[in-house]
């Protein structure tokens, strides 16, 4: 917490020291593009300073940084990491600099998923 409004900031390296709603909005557009070929695909939403993602099951996950939200989809969507793994290799490099870092950051996350090696 910095202090000055109060809340708690999370740190994410993929967007920086700086959290803007645009940023916010371009992180959730540009997995929501990935995700477009998923069955039953999750949408991203920017909810406050972070992310949601809806369940299958009408729960809601909760997501502060990029890796918690490719790890979300992950979780949900576990069937589909190796589509998900294709799909992001496919979209590099991203038209953005920040879009490439999220690119990235979802094939860090879905690789293990992909190779059948769960992370814990």
């Amino acid at each position: 917490m910095c202090g000055a409004c109060g809340r708690t900031v999370v740190a994410d390296p993929v967007l920086g020291s700086v959290r803007t709603t645009r940023d916010l909005l371009l992180v959730a557009q540009t997995v929501n593009a990935i995700t477009s070929g998923l069955p039953g695909r999750p949408v991203v939403r920017v909810a406050g300073d972070g992310w949601v993602l809806p369940g299958r099951t009408g729960t809601t996950t909760s997501c502060d940084t990029v890796e918690q939200v490719w790890s979300a989809l992950v979780s949900i969507h576990a069937s589909g990491a190796s589509r998900l793994a294709e799909a992001l290799t496919s979209s590099l490099p991203a038209s953005s600099a920040l879009a490439d870092r999220v690119l990235r950051e979802g094939i860090a996350v879905v690789e293990p998923f992909r190779s059948g090696v769960m992370a814990t």
